[in-house]
């Protein structure tokens, strides 16, 4: 990886100490084959669980929003909890166990998928920028839920 902003961003979500991932972003990469990066816990928010249905290596499912922030806040301890996925990130904005949003910005416009403010509901929720990257093809940037 690049020592620019790309590799910059690239070893922060790789430094984090916890992962929460809606279902279908789960599914979608091929559950990280139980193992998103050096074995951190991965928190499966998801609406429901089938029986025998296990997760592989450190994922597991997790099905209310608050019980799932606060189990991947505890594994990862001093370190940062990543969340991947349009639906648990809505869902972690909507409970206001969001602190930060890092949105990475690619001159591409894609027909389907989720979108990622469709289904926050009414409330105003403020942004507050703490930084903006400038990567090769892609823009970075994070920012701060105000409470």
């Amino acid at each position: 990886m690049s020592d620019g902003p790309n590799g910059q961003v690239f070893r922060e979500a790789m430094a984090t100490g916890a992962l929460i991932s809606g279902r279908r972003t789960f599914e979608l990469a091929g559950r990280w084959q139980g193992d998103h990066h050096d074995g951190v816990p991965i928190f499966v928010l998801t609406h429901h669980v089938d029986d025998g249905d296990v997760p592989p290596g450190s994922a597991r499912f997790v099905t209310d929003v608050g019980e799932c922030a606060e189990q991947a806040r505890a594994a990862a301890g001093d370190r940062a909890v990543m969340v991947h996925g349009a639906g648990a990130a809505q869902a972690l904005l909507r409970a206001g166990l969001l602190d930060e949003m890092e949105i990475h910005l690619v001159p591409v416009l894609l027909g389907q998928g989720r979108p990622l403010f469709a289904s926050l509901g009414p409330d105003h929720i403020e942004l507050e920028p703490v930084r903006r990257l400038e990567g090769r093809d892609v823009t970075h940037l994070r920012y701060r839920v105000r409470r």
